[in-house]
């Protein structure tokens, strides 16, 4: 069977499609797609703007319909803490649903850090294996060798969170920098994340991983350093983005719609990869994604599917709001209906002088009465011809 996972994260829309046995749960990817988007651009802190809302609606009915037309037989659309944290949540939910019908499965911390875990069980085959994934909202941890999902550690903050508490502009100054090193160390004692010596190689997952390796490597290539990903490297690498006027040139090029995130997210994984200690860096091409897949195709995860047959409305109630025209209020006392436009003056019809002995509303001047005259073949009395086309051509309109 084909199935299919919609992904909505902090830095886009990603979709995995797969074939494989529902009974089994082992897919073979066959398609994989993202939308980029910057949601940090339309986050204040607390909720995304309405525009981002948006923003998020077309790239997740542009999925679908990548999936419809692919012939997937099952859909889910997941969001992990990127968007499970964020205040206007239920705003978000409802008007997914409202213009898609569509109904976004949220993991918890623990859910998705098991997702990766799921997905990249290959690697434990490495021996002592930690795998780091960074997202948008929150930093999930697992040791490979072991299988239990109440073993995972989740903790509750990633770049954005990081970024309105320490950053107030674009890349951290080196005291901000400063100041988040020594939150990270705080939070990995608490949750007693162990240190050197117990882990021998790293898995990194995700697409904030994926975006700050890319960087990392045009980094290495920019500075002729080779492609190894290598701790000495990458402490260089991560100074430069601190420091270098080039950073942004660099950024640009790899991942433009990380760049609120992946100076800060660069940080986070030094400080991880520096108490962990390790000999080995991997980057996976697995994460969250494929491993609900395989969880809840085999019932060991439950969710709500996408229904791909349904047509997707096409108005959406209370979106738009009708107000009756407001009635229009005579001046003539109560009571009184609004005439129609050029029925309000009896007098101006009849032809009465108005004020200062100026030709009423309705009554033709001298000039008029001169050019329809001539128009229609009679000269006017008293007057020369000469006289009588000066009046007529002063009484043409401007343009005329």
């Amino acid at each position: 069977m084909k199935f299919a996972v919609i992904d909505l994260s902090s830095t886009g829309v990603s979709t995995v499609i797969a074939e494989g046995d529902r009974a089994t749960g082992i897919f073979e990817p066959m398609y994989k797609d993202r939308t980029n988007i910057a949601v940090a651009d339309y986050f204040d802190g607390k909720s995304i703007s309405p525009r981002g809302i948006e923003k998020l609606i077309d790239a997740l009915i542009s999925a679908r319909s990548t999936v419809r037309a692919m012939g997937v037989e099952e859909c889910y659309v997941i969001s992990t803490a990127a968007l499970r944290n964020i205040d206007n949540i239920e705003e978000v939910a409802v008007k997914i649903r409202m213009r898609t019908g569509i109904v976004v499965n949220y993991l918890d911390g623990r859910t998705e850090a098991y997702c990766d875990l799921v997905s990249n069980r290959k690697y434990a085959a490495f021996g002592d294996v930690v795998l780091i994934d960074i997202g948008g909202g929150s930093v999930e941890l697992c040791d490979l060798s072991n299988a239990d999902k109440d073993d995972v550690t989740c903790l509750d903050f990633g770049p954005i969170k990081l970024r309105g508490k320490y950053v107030s502009d674009i890349y951290p100054t080196e005291d901000e920098a400063k100041r988040i090193k020594k939150f990270l160390r705080k939070k990995s004692d608490e949750a007693k994340l162990p240190r050197k010596n117990k882990f021998s190689t790293a898995v990194i997952v995700g697409s904030i991983n994926d975006a700050i390796y890319a960087t990392y490597r045009e980094y290495c290539e920019k500075k002729k350093l080779g492609t190894e990903f290598s701790y000495d490297k990458y402490k260089k690498f991560v100074a430069y983005l601190l420091s270098s006027p080039d950073r942004t040139q660099l950024i640009m090029k790899t991942a433009p719609e990380k760049i609120h995130v992946l100076p800060i997210a660069a940080i986070v994984l030094k400080e991880l990869l520096k108490r962990f200690k390790v000999d080995n860096i991997v980057i996976s091409d697995t994460g969250v994604k494929e491993g609900y897949m395989a969880l809840v195709a085999t019932g060991a995860e439950e969710g709500i599917p996408v229904d791909l047959g349904a047509p997707s409305p096409l108005f959406v109630a209370g979106e738009f709001e009708l107000k009756p025209a407001k009635k229009k209020k005579s001046g003539g006392g109560k009571g009184k209906a609004t005439k129609p436009d050029g029925a309000n003056d009896k007098k101006s019809r009849d032809g009465k002088k108005s004020e200062k002995g100026k030709p009423a509303a309705g009554k033709k001047s001298g000039g008029d009465k001169a050019r329809a005259e001539k128009s229609g073949g009679k000269k006017t009395a008293g007057k020369s011809k000469g006289k009588a086309k000066a009046d007529a051509v002063a009484a043409k309109p401007d343009g005329e």
